[in-house]
């Protein structure tokens, strides 16, 4: 398909039915007789929109109730910020290239594109309405974190210090072009961040702030210098779905892939103990997930990654992913009570446990 519908109102009937009997979705005669929408999670968000469309095939069922589909932003200053990290063509690529080879829980791409004219795109996935959300703020369990393990660790193991090599076009964490494309928000926030949030940054993260701040490119480096691996790259609960042991469903599936890249495997890992999981459960169960992890890694083949190995590269994406929550904390809008909230959260965690693991004292 040379052409796609790049905003809501381009969406048609016949496209509909054109890409769902692409994907084996839509067998028969029946086509998509008609269609409404509405968007998720008050529509549109920083960086892009998503739908829930729901189908009419006349009087049969012949195909999905519904669809979720996921738009570039409609603004144009929006979809730049998005663009500058390459988003929309990462999860584009993800799903064109890197999802049919996989057996990991995800949802079902019907049809994936990018235009890089416009810096538009268009993903239409399977519709996991029967599955719950991960909560963010107030943070998931051991045995959720397990689960969310279990579900990545077999990306991660696919392409074990090979991803450069099945994907050489791929963003790699410490390419100078991504650190130039990454750091200028974080750069231009942080300073806002300890106005506003003055009760979260405790004396020792003060007094190396100016160090991360000059260190943060050798950050990135360090982030790289290691076994390197495909990841998800943002593990956190708005990402996951989880099954909640209803018939059929699986434990959790990973929603999500436009921050797909070349990184340090624990960034995922990171990611998720470092904001989604409340100070005291992370601490109850830190040293068990990452032993969880090394032993996952070894039943699906990597051999010689040790224990000791693997806590030195969850300490760096510790100290890494510290920067993008206080980049969230001092520029995202928080004048909504979830936004601030989520700012809070995302400090109070990261920066416990950068302090809990000693990270601050890895900074070049």
């Amino acid at each position: 398909m040379n052409s796609f519908p790049q905003a809501p109102d381009d969406i048609s009937c016949e496209w509909l039915t054109t890409i769902l009997r692409g994907s084996n979705a839509l067998t028969g005669a029946c086509n998509v007789e008609d269609f409404s929408f509405t968007y998720i999670g008050g529509g549109v968000g920083l960086l892009g929109m998503v739908l829930r469309v729901f189908l009419d095939y006349g009087e049969d069922l012949a195909g999905p109730a519904s669809l979720v589909i996921k738009f570039a932003h409609d603004q144009p200053e929006n979809r730049q910020i998005a663009n500058n990290t390459g988003l929309y063509e990462r999860e584009v690529t993800f799903f064109n290239a890197i999802a049919p080879d996989l057996t990991i829980a995800m949802p079902k791409c019907h049809f994936a594109a990018y235009d890089e004219k416009s810096g538009g795109n268009v993903v239409v996935l399977e519709d996991l309405c029967d599955y719950a959300l991960g909560d963010q703020i107030g943070g998931i369990s051991a045995d959720q974190a397990v689960m969310v393990l279990d579900s990545v660790t077999p990306l991660h193991a696919k392409f074990w210090n090979r991803g450069e090599t099945a994907f050489p076009n791929m963003v790699r964490i410490d390419s100078d072009d991504f650190i130039h494309r990454s750091t200028p928000g974080f750069l231009g926030s942080w300073e806002s961040a300890v106005e506003r949030f003055p009760e979260f940054f405790p004396e020792p993260l003060m007094d190396a702030l100016p160090r991360y701040v000059d260190g943060l490119n050798n950050i990135y480096k360090d982030m790289g210098n290691r076994t390197l691996t495909v990841i998800h790259g943002d593990v956190r609960m708005d990402n996951a779905l989880f099954g909640d042991g209803k018939p059929g469903l699986l434990p959790v599936v990973l929603i999500d892939w436009q921050n797909v890249m070349i990184s340090n495997p624990l960034y995922d890992l990171a990611w998720m103990t470092a904001t989604s999981m409340t100070v005291e459960t992370r601490r109850d169960c830190e040293q068990d997930l990452l032993s969880h992890y090394v032993a996952c890694l070894k039943n699906y083949g990597v051999e010689g990654y040790t224990l000791s190995q693997c806590e030195q590269d969850y300490n760096i994406a510790l100290l890494f992913i510290l920067h993008f929550t206080i980049l969230i904390a001092g520029a995202f809008d928080i004048s909504e009570e979830k936004g601030r909230t989520l700012a809070e959260t995302g400090l109070q965690r990261s920066i416990a446990a950068a302090l809990d693991r000693n990270c601050l004292a890895l900074i070049r």
